[in-house]
């Protein structure tokens, strides 16, 4: 008879270690990372981007961030469109650093 153990890990900030340094947070490298990652940025982008809500330029992010729209749709809060639309929801880690930029004051460095 032979016994099998595993770990399972259902933490994920164990699992990836996520500790978020709001410092170390900048729009121009983690944010537009994970927009384009997650291909945010495939849909909300160019001459007619989906919902009228541009992706693309700190501006129209930052706008959308301080409106509470990114996060509740990232997040797929009640009352707003979860994001991405008929996709699985963003990972815990990179929710983190969004909200981290976002309560930083959603700048644009």
């Amino acid at each position: 008879m032979a016994v099998t153990a595993g770990c399972y890990y259902d933490n994920e900030e164990e699992l990836y270690n996520c500790a978020v340094d709001p410092a170390t947070i900048k729009y121009s490298t983690t944010i537009t990372t994970i927009l384009n990652s997650y291909g945010c940025t495939g849909c909300h982008s160019g001459g007619s981007p989906s919902a009228g809500i541009d992706l693309t330029t700190h501006p129209s992010v930052a706008g959308v961030a301080n409106s509470g729209r990114l996060f509740g749709a990232i997040s797929h809060s009640p009352g707003f469109i979860p994001m991405p639309q008929g996709g699985g929801k963003m990972n815990q880690c990179d929710m983190k650093k969004v909200k981290a930029w976002i309560d930083a004051g959603a700048l644009n460095n």
